[in-house]
């Protein structure tokens, strides 16, 4: 196990490069956080549940495999976003599909990944944005 002071305000600047205020999860996640940061390996006991109906969506590193490996996917490729797919997203994962198959690839796989948590006030719920996923 390794301690780490917790740099607060270097961390804020080297991830977003500024430090001015009303970043959402700067203030929730960063700025009430505690004073040290502890590293090294992990184990996982048992994962955490959170019971929000979104659970069966949240996989670890070895079940993405395994769901990778039961499509025969021979690449990935991921987006992560915060707001709905609009034409623009589309576009990103239908031209990113098409180059790796002109690569030679034959089956890759798209990982959707949207992002949950500290989102913006205004932004759609998570649980709006897994219906559209789901379809």
């Amino acid at each position: 196990i390794e301690i780490f002071k917790h740099n607060k305000e270097e961390r804020i600047a080297r991830t977003w490069g500024t430090t001015a205020p009303g970043l959402p999860y700067v203030e929730e996640a960063i700025t009430n956080a505690g004073n040290w940061l502890v590293g090294g390996d992990l184990e996982v006991i048992e994962p955490i549940k959170y019971n929000d109906g979104l659970d069966q969506y949240r996989l670890s590193p070895a079940q993405l495999r395994d769901e990778f490996s039961k499509r025969n996917a021979d690449a990935v490729f991921a987006f992560q976003l915060r707001n709905p797919i609009h034409n623009g997203h589309a576009l990103l994962m239908t031209d990113t599909r098409k180059r790796l198959l002109e690569m030679g690839y034959k089956n890759p796989v798209l990982l959707l990944h949207p992002l949950g948590g500290y989102t913006k006030a205004d932004d759609v719920p998570l649980s709006w944005r897994m219906k559209q996923h789901e379809k």
